[in-house]
C-alpha cells in the first residue's frame, strides 16, 4: 500500500509570533489537506528574518515532504522577504520573472489608466530562478511554485482572501492529481463520561482497529454537571472506511455499560 503524500506548512510573519494575528491560514489549509487525503506533518511559525526563513525552509526540505507551503511575505514592503529567504535556502538567485511581471502589470491596469511598474511593484515579480508564478485572482502578488528535489514548494500571500483564491485555483488541482483516498470521518458527542473513563475504551479500539484514528476532545470541565467529549474517528488507510461504523457501535456499547454500572452504584 503506497504511503499517503505528506505536507508541511511554514507561516511567516512577526505578527504571528507576538500574538497580534491568529494563524487562521494554516488552519484553513490543514482542513483542506486532510479532506483531500493528505497528511500534514508539521506547521512552523517563523519571524520576518532571512536567516529564519532560510533555516526553516532548509529544515523542512531535509524531511522531504511531498509538498511544502509557505504563507506570507510576498508583498512589496521591506518585511516581505519570503522569496529572498527561499532563494537562499535553495541556492537559486532571485530573477525578474517576465510572466509574473505581466500578472502584476495586468492587476495595476485594472486600477490605473497608466500603471507604473515601480521597484516596489516589480519586487512582487522577482522570484527564485526556475519558479513558476501562480495567478492571484483577487490580489497583486502572484503565488509561486517551484520544484526542489522530491518536494514541490508553493509560496502563497498571507492575505487570507488571496491565499484561498490561489490555493483553490492552483494548488487543489495539484493535490488532487495524487488520487489519494479521502478519509471518512465520524464525530460522536459523549456526555456524562469523563475522559479518563473513555481512555481504556479507546486504547482497546486502537488495538482492534489499527487502520482507524481515534481522537477525543474534551469540551468543558470534568467537574461540570454534564462533561462533554467530542470523539472523532476516521480512517488513516484506504479500505478501512467500513470499520468506522463497527468501531463506533462497539465504543457506544461500552459507554452504555459504564453508564449502567454508574447508575446502579448511585441507586445503592
Amino acid at each position: 500500500m503506497s504511503r499517503k503524500p505528506t505536507a508541511e506548512i511554514i507561516s511567516i510573519g512577526n505578527e504571528l509570533l507576538i500574538g497580534h494575528t491568529l494563524d487562521t491560514n494554516s488552519h484553513w489549509i490543514a482542513k483542506h489537506l486532510t479532506r483531500l487525503g493528505w497528511t500534514l506533518e508539521r506547521v512552523t511559525h517563523l519571524r520576518d528574518s532571512l536567516d529564519s526563513i532560510k533555516s526553516g525552509v532548509r529544515g523542512s526540505l531535509k524531511r522531504n515532504p511531498s509538498v511544502l507551503i509557505t504563507i506570507g511575505g510576498l508583498g512589496p514592503t521591506h518585511d516581505d522577504m519570503t522569496l529572498a529567504g527561499v532563494s537562499r535556502a535553495v541556492d537559486k538567485p532571485l530573477r525578474l520573472n517576465m510572466e509574473a511581471l505581466e500578472l502584476v502589470r495586468d492587476h495595476y491596469r485594472r486600477l490605473e489608466s497608466k500603471p507604473r511598474l515601480t521597484k516596489y511593484r516589480t519586487k512582487m515579480a522577482t522570484l527564485p530562478q526556475g519558479s513558476v508564478p501562480l495567478p492571484n485572482p483577487v490580489g497583486t502578488a502572484p503565488g509561486v511554485k517551484m520544484q526542489q528535489s522530491s518536494t514541490t514548494l508553493f509560496s502563497l500571500p498571507g492575505v487570507p482572501s488571496e491565499m484561498k483564491a490561489i490555493f483553490r485555483s492552483s494548488i487543489i488541482p495539484y493535490l488532487e492529481s495524487f488520487h489519494t483516498t479521502r478519509p471518512k470521518e465520524v464525530e460522536i458527542k459523549i456526555t456524562g463520561i469523563i475522559e479518563s473513563a473513555l481512555a481504556p475504551i479507546l486504547d482497546q479500539a486502537r488495538r482492534i482497529y489499527p487502520r482507524l484514528y481515534f481522537k477525543s476532545h474534551p469540551r468543558g470541565r470534568e467537574t461540570g454537571i454534564r462533561p462533554l467529549i467530542l470523539l472523532h474517528i476516521y480512517n488513516v488507510e484506504p479500505g478501512a472506511e467500513k470499520e468506522i461504523s463497527e468501531a463506533s457501535a462497539r465504543i457506544m456499547l461500552q459507554l452504555a455499560g459504564i453508564r449502567a454500572r454508574s447508575s446502579l452504584v448511585m441507586k445503592k
